[in-house]
Parts: C-alpha cells; sequence; structure tokens
C-alpha cells in the first residue's frame, strides 16, 4: 500500500493543492499513487463535500483503497489500550498497521512522530511528507 493523508492536510488537495502537496495530489490523480483509508478517517474525510468528490473520484478511478472500518477500529482499540503514542490520531496509527502504508502526509507533529516510531509501527520505518521537497518519499514508497 502507498500513502495515508491526515484530515489536518487533505484540505490541501482539494479542489486545487497548495504548492507543498502538489506532488502529492498529482500522484493520487495520475494513479502513481494510492490512498488507503478506513475507520475514523473514513468519517473525518466525508465531513465536507469537497473531500468527499475527491474521495468518490480516487475510488473510481482504483487510486484509493478502502480498509475494513472493523479492522481499523479493532487495531485503534488496541493501540488505544497500549497507550504508546502521544497524538491525538491512534486511527490514523491503526489505518498504517492494517494497510502496512508507510508514508504519512500531515502537520501533526505528534502525530509525524508517532508515525516513525518503531515501537509503534513495526517495520518497514514510516515517513512524514510535509512539503514539496520530500517528493521523493513518493517514489520510495509508492511507485
Amino acid at each position: 500500500m502507498c500513502l495515508i493523508v491526515d484530515a489536518n492536510v487533505v484540505h490541501q488537495l482539494v479542489p486545487s493543492a497548495s504548492r507543498d502537496f502538489e506532488p502529492i495530489q498529482e500522484a493520487l490523480v495520475t494513479g502513481r499513487a494510492k490512498l488507503v483509508y478506513g475507520g475514523q478517517l473514513t468519517k473525518e474525510y466525508l465531513k465536507t463535500a469537497l473531500c468527499r468528490g475527491f474521495l468518490h473520484r480516487l475510488d473510481q478511478q482504483g487510486a484509493a483503497k478502502q480498509f475494513p472500518d472493523s479492522l481499523v477500529d479493532s487495531e485503534t482499540q488496541r493501540l488505544r489500550r497500549e497507550a504508546k503514542y502521544r497524538s491525538n490520531d491512534p486511527h490514523v496509527l491503526a489505518l498504517a498497521i492494517v494497510s502496512n502504508a508507510r508514508l504519512l502526509c500531515s502537520e501533526d507533529e505528534d502525530l509525524g512522530s508517532d508515525f516513525r516510531s518503531p515501537s509503534i509501527l513495526p517495520p518497514p520505518r514510516g515517513n512524514v511528507y510535509k512539503r514539496a521537497e520530500h517528493e521523493h518519499l513518493i517514489r520510495e514508497h509508492c511507485e
């Protein structure tokens, strides 16, 4: 699997991408990358019409994959019991574990730290995309 886009940056992809997130949007739209989602993140995505439309478009062209909410929610509960994370996004970490996605697009520092922690995510190591200079991460994780 490829990448997770945190709800805190998804608005930078739609309707038109910010300069820093143009490489992500282009990779998704051209099919070079695949967005994974499920569980609570799906609910967060569906809150806005623009995001719903973008997600629908990616789903239709095969550039998105939804993981069953039950799997992501179950893993989220396990992470909550262990409480090794600092962020308030165990559902994103759970999605990474379930999907094996190791590229996260997020501006949340705590989530980024958790995502790179080997005590939370099993290998391979997670990476965090925050700006256009991180475009090489798309090639490393998605192509």
